[in-house]
């Protein structure tokens, strides 16, 4: 069957062709759709991936509620109204909006007192560590301190009224030194006015009636060996008795 034409609107311009709008008739009558069937085709496709995204935005709301995004506009803007399909400031309907403020995961409470508990004993083990550091340097010094007046003492030149006689050599460390440190925080020259002088503190009767004189009219006079020596007489006939406070706390006695 041959389809007919109809002329929708014709029109002569000026170079004489005949300008036609034509359609296709049916047989009844009807106008016959000029679209090409990939245009039909795009159109149904773009209407079902539509429908799937809605689709898929429905079940995410259901599952994950609203989005923290949305939830913290509403709780920082502190606006009340409805907000409109397109996202656009609420309406000013007078209906108050609840903001709902988002709900992040609650931390595991094991792991949060593991982390306190681990934090607390580095810090911890920090300050331990700092305070011996502290002490140690302390040590440090005074023993530098304590050999350098050592030093001094032995390599002094004779002081006045020391007749400069050798006496026998004692080695550094020794429970005499400790003792000095005990009895003089180990000054081998104090001479305080009370009484008692050197290292070990001498009364000048001591000193004198064991042979100190061989070395100085008193004890602070004498260096840390003659000291010594007058000291170790001491102690064969008195014993550690003769300074009874500090071997005492040194435990000689």
């Amino acid at each position: 069957m041959t389809p007919a034409f109809r002329s929708t609107s014709s029109s002569v311009n000026g170079s004489g062709t005949i300008d036609a709008n034509l359609a296709f008739a049916g047989p009844a009558g009807s106008t016959i759709d000029t679209h090409s069937p990939f245009t039909n085709l795009r159109r149904d496709l773009l209407i079902g991936l539509g429908a799937l995204l809605v689709l898929v935005g429905v079940i995410a709301f259901s599952i994950f509620g609203e989005p923290y995004g949305v939830a913290a506009a509403a709780t920082n803007s502190g606006a009340t109204g409805t907000l409109t399909a397109s996202g656009q400031s609420p309406v000013a309907s007078g209906a108050a909006v609840a903001a709902t403020p988002a709900v992040l995961p609650a931390a595991d409470p094991a792991i949060t007192a593991a982390v306190a508990a681990y934090v607390a004993a580095v810090a911890e083990q920090a300050r331990l560590d700092a305070e011996n550091a502290f002490f140690a340097g302390l040590a440090a010094q005074d023993a530098e301190r304590a050999a350098a007046e050592r030093a001094a003492a032995r390599s002094a030149a004779p002081r006045g009224g020391n007749t400069g006689r050798a006496a026998p050599v004692a080695a550094d460390g020794s429970v005499w030194d400790r003792l000095a440190q005990c009895e003089s925080g180990g000054n081998w020259a104090i001479n305080t006015g009370n009484g008692f002088t050197g290292g070990l503190q001498f009364v000048r009767s001591t000193w004198l009636g064991v042979g100190g004189g061989e070395y100085a009219p008193d004890a602070y006079l004498a260096t840390r060996e003659q000291q010594i020596d007058i000291a170790t007489r001491v102690l064969a006939s008195q014993g550690w008795g003769a300074w009874p406070g500090c071997t005492s706390m040194m435990g000689l006695r």
